[in-house]
């Protein structure tokens, strides 16, 4: 693996926590926000395949465990595994296509969402699971599918580029 795309994995992940933890935090909409290391996590491993997913996914996960979670690994495990599963999409991938894409990343954080409540508040007794459905969860999979319309083309086209700086220095 060459720097650049070392240097762009490491910057995207450290963007995309700030952009997260300080930017969204005041662009709330109706009490959400949307997930951009998901969206990053997701997208990464749609682009370049389950091994990138995964360690994506398992640093961006690291990041929220680390700052914001009770236990340490909990989102790390979870993102690894949605970097992983979105991997698999990765022969599916074209440039041109954002209708996958897009629906894969609201999919995803419908899913995020019910593993979330399931793991995180109906093992604790809290089970008002229509009242998140409608107040949280859909909000926020709409909230990160529109994000993810901006956020996937960003990292597209920086992927691109560095994918055609890499196949020119081959030669």
């Amino acid at each position: 693996m060459r720097a650049k795309r070392i240097v762009f994995y490491v910057v995207s992940v450290i963007f995309c926590f700030l952009l997260q933890t300080s930017v969204f935090e005041f662009l709330k909409l109706a009490g959400v926000m949307p997930n951009v290391l998901l969206i990053l996590t997701v997208t990464m491993g749609f682009i370049r395949g389950k091994k990138v997913g995964l360690v994506i996914g398992f640093v961006c996960g690291l990041l929220i465990d680390i700052f914001s979670g009770d236990v340490l690994g909990q989102y790390a495990i979870l993102y690894l595994m949605f970097g992983y599963v979105n991997g698999h999409f990765h022969t599916y991938f074209y440039e041109d296509d954002i209708l996958l894409p897009i629906g894969l990343l609201t999919a995803n954080s419908l899913a995020y969402s019910f593993v979330v409540f399931f793991f995180f508040f109906a093992m604790r007794g809290r089970m008002q699971f229509f009242s998140y459905l409608v107040k949280i969860m859909i909000p926020e999979a709409v909230y990160t599918g529109i994000t993810a319309l901006v956020i996937y083309k960003i990292l597209l086209e920086i992927n691109i580029r560095i994918s055609d700086g890499e196949k020119r220095s081959m030669f």
